[in-house]
């Protein structure tokens, strides 16, 4: 029997990005949860810094240091976090990008490869490792935070589980679970729902089930769809992966910047000045990180400016050289100079094509 493809045998995902995220529908859940054991919104959020408003975006995503506090958080709350177990299968309803994948595949084999690929969009501070044998193919689990409480652990297990049993229809599958935790009081519900019985105290976070279907043909197919939504997933990791980047952070704290009116514009000089205080960092060490993504902090600058620029004449009535002060340029002639250098026309000239064109073309 071949072997699960390289992409998931033997292989920790997700890929590790500078500034790692998790999708906010974590924290949803998280927050029920919380709930369910009597905790207010309101303390929720004081104790992980994660507001009503980050929740409301559903592609929305929670950085390193608040999903810390959050995982933290729900390790303190201990056995009452089970009800959010009791959820097995929200998640891809949660991601339907990523469930419309992993239920449509030819095998269960490539089912499994699509869901190790493509797990950073559920998060990216925790791993997956996979190996099969002839006999059987196993799971384990690492998670970054935490990794004392095995309710990260059991969450995972029992969506792939789920998603095991799509492809696998012939027969229950029975999965053996172990987990590094202490026994639940509920432990009755996890044995329950994997047809036998965790074992706990374990070295490590493993789940095995039998490779018998692993290349069994998927009835349910469809091969017309299949490469729309394969397409569709790898556009929204790009998306994800991208928003991770350190420059993305840097052209965000640029636009916030140059974008405030109570301060004096910032030159380049003191621009540089101010990301760094923000980041408590030196301007060596933020040049080498921009530069390990092909990057110069100037071209960086002149990219926000220029598009700052085309939505300030496109959507507001700052005359040029108010325009022209607030992005931080010497004179209104270096500014015209500056946006002809990135765009055929003039400012003036653009601001009248803009306004026709409703906006479009903005940053071309």
């Amino acid at each position: 029997m071949p072997a699960l493809p390289e992409s998931t045998l033997d292989h920790a995902t997700p890929r590790v990005a500078r500034r790692r995220t998790v999708s906010n529908r974590i924290a949803v859940a998280a927050m029920h949860a919380a709930g369910c054991a009597g905790m207010s919104p309101e303390i929720f959020s004081a104790r992980t810094g994660i507001e009503a408003q980050d929740l409301i975006d559903a592609n929305g995503r929670i950085e390193g240091a608040r999903h810390r506090r959050l995982v933290a958080l729900m390790t303190s709350i201990g056995p009452d976090i089970e009800p959010l177990l009791d959820e097995r299968c929200a998640l891809f309803p949660d991601f339907p990008v990523l469930g419309n994948l992993c239920l449509n595949a030819r095998t269960l084999r490539e089912a499994i490869d699509a869901f190790i690929t493509f797990r950073p969009l559920i998060g990216e501070f925790d791993f997956l490792f996979c190996q099969e044998t002839p006999e059987s193919v196993q799971f384990e689990y690492i998670a970054e935070f935490s990794p004392e409480n095995c309710f990260q652990a059991l969450a995972n297990f029992q969506v792939l589980a789920t998603l095991i049993r799509a492809y696998d229809v012939a027969q229950p599958t029975v999965f053996r679970v172990a987990l590094t935790c202490d026994e639940p009081r509920r432990a009755h519900v996890p044995g329950d729902f994997f047809g036998a019985a965790v074992r706990y105290c374990a070295s490590a976070n493993q789940m095995q089930f039998p490779a018998a279907a692993l290349d069994r043909p998927f009835t349910k197919y469809n091969a017309v769809l299949a490469p729309f939504l394969l397409q569709q997933t790898q556009k929204e990791l790009q998306r994800v992966q991208q928003s991770g980047l350190f420059s993305t952070h840097i052209a965000e704290l640029v636009r916030d910047i140059i974008a405030d009116e109570s301060g004096e514009a910032p030159t380049s000089s003191s621009l540089l000045a101010q990301i760094c205080e923000r980041l408590n960092t030196s301007r060596w060490t933020l040049r080498r990180q921009l530069q390990a993504e092909g990057l110069h902090f100037s071209e960086l600058e002149a990219r926000v400016k220029f598009k700052e620029a085309c939505r300030l004449l496109a959507d507001t009535r700052f005359s040029v050289a108010q325009i022209s002060e607030q992005l931080g340029f010497s004179s209104q002639s270096a500014f015209t100079r500056f946006f002809r250098s990135r765009h055929a026309t003039p400012p003036v000239a653009f601001r009248q094509w803009a306004r026709i064109q409703q906006g479009s073309g903005c940053g071309a």
